[in-house]
Order: C-alpha cells, then structure tokens, then sequence
C-alpha cells in the first residue's frame, strides 16, 4: 500500500515537472515569434508566425528597393581601340555610312535619315533602331564631324537617359589605322554597376570588331602592278667548220 502511494505521489509530481516544462517552451515560443499570449493555438499559430515573416521580408524588400531607386546611377565613359588594316579616310567613311550600320553595328536593327540631302557629308541627324538592355527602342541622334579624322554623337531622344560617344580614327606608320570608340550609356533605371559596366564593354568591343571585319572586307580593289615583259634573248653559235 506504501509503495502503492509513493508511485501515485511521483508520478504526480512527474506529471506537473513536463507541463511545467511545456508551458515554459511555449511561452518562449510566443516570445521569440513576437505572437500574443492570446494568440491562436496550433496551426494557426503557426500560420500566423508564417504570415508575419513573409511580411516582414515583404518591408525589407520594398525598403532596398526604394534605397535602389533613389540611389544615384554612376556614369563613365568607356573606351575600346583595335587596328584596322585601311587608311583613316576608309574607315571614316565605312563609319559614316548609316544604311550600312546593321550590317556591323552591335545592337541597331534598321536606319532612318531624317534629312538625307546634306550635300557630300554625313547627315546630322539619324535615327537608330536598336536593341538593348534587352529594351527595343529608337534613339535619334546628333552627329558633328571632323572628315576622316573623328565623329561623335549625343542623343536627343529616344528610350534611354544617354548614349553618347564618339570614334577616333588614327593613322598608323605602317598605313593602317588605330580606331578608338568611346561610349557613356545611362539606361535611366537603376543597374548595377558592374553588370553595366560589363554590358557597354562587350557592346563597345563587338562594335570595333565590326568595324574592323567590315572595312577590310569592303576595301577598293587595288590595282595589280603589271609585269614586266622580259626582253626575248636568242642565242646563235658561230663556229667555224
């Protein structure tokens, strides 16, 4: 009977020791999960911490995204140079001919010259068709000139913040010549640096090599040199019998 009484007695206080430990891991629970001690039970507890962490994630995202807008976009000019085996006036004038500017120009898709009687030189104002940043837009663009020597433009309008740059074309002692493209583009929306910086180099360095396999492609034809035509010599043997 003793024995009987003192296994009730522990198995009580066993009892009270697990729901004590319960109800304090449940407590710490509502704690850590910021809930209401009022709060559902079960699932729905759960439930309701799930909710509250997605909207917790759902503030921070919105928050970066306002710091992204807001933060200012870095502009830099970036520049690619390669060698072309023509003479600077060549290239400038493959660089000039916009009809011909899908045909090696990364990005542009069609050409539309809004006044194309400038007389001999290029015209001022051209029209781009193009793709990038994986955007399609038309982009008008502003040409100055110095013949054979530079080009260099600046958008007016279209569906970037800027895209502006220019060519250099130098004359090299062997004959050839040293091309140099110079380009800045503000997409107008926020980029990461590095991907844009990364995007207008390819861009810029498939534009040169372009450049380049087009104009050697397209060079005049030069003249042969003729060859000179040997004088016949005739042998004759005076020997006497």
């Amino acid at each position: 009977m003793f024995l009987s009484r003192t296994f009730l007695i522990l198995c009580a206080v066993c009892t009270l020791s697990l729901n004590e430990a319960y109800i304090q891991r449940q407590m710490s629970t509502l704690h850590n999960n910021k809930i209401s001690f009022f709060a559902p039970r079960g699932p729905n507890l759960v439930r309701t911490a799930s909710v509250r962490k997605r909207q917790s994630a759902a503030r921070t995202l919105s928050r970066t995204t306002s710091q992204m807008l807001a933060m200012p976009q870095r502009t830099e000019m970036i520049e690619d140079s390669i060698e072309v085996n023509a003479a600077p006036s060549d290239v400038y004038k493959i660089a000039t001919n916009f009809q011909d500017f899908p045909k090696w120009a990364a990005g542009v898709k069609s050409v539309s010259i809004p006044n194309p009687n400038n007389g001999n030189n290029p015209p001022e104002i051209v029209k781009l068709d193009m793709s990038m940043f994986g955007l399609h837009h038309v982009n008008t663009m502003k040409y100055e000139y110095d013949p054979g020597r530079h080009m260099s433009w600046i958008m007016t309008d279209g569906g970037v913040k800027a895209l502006n740059g220019n060519y250099d074309f130098k004359p090299l002692p062997n004959g050839h010549t040293l091309v140099t493209f110079h380009l800045d583009i503000d997409p107008g929306f926020p980029v990461p640096h590095m991907l844009k910086k990364m995007s207008t180099k390819a861009l810029i360095s498939s534009a040169v090599k372009g450049l380049k396999e087009y104009t050697e492609s397209h060079l005049p034809e030069q003249p042969k040199p003729r060859s000179r035509a040997l004088p016949a010599f005739t042998f004759s043997s005076n020997v006497a019998p």
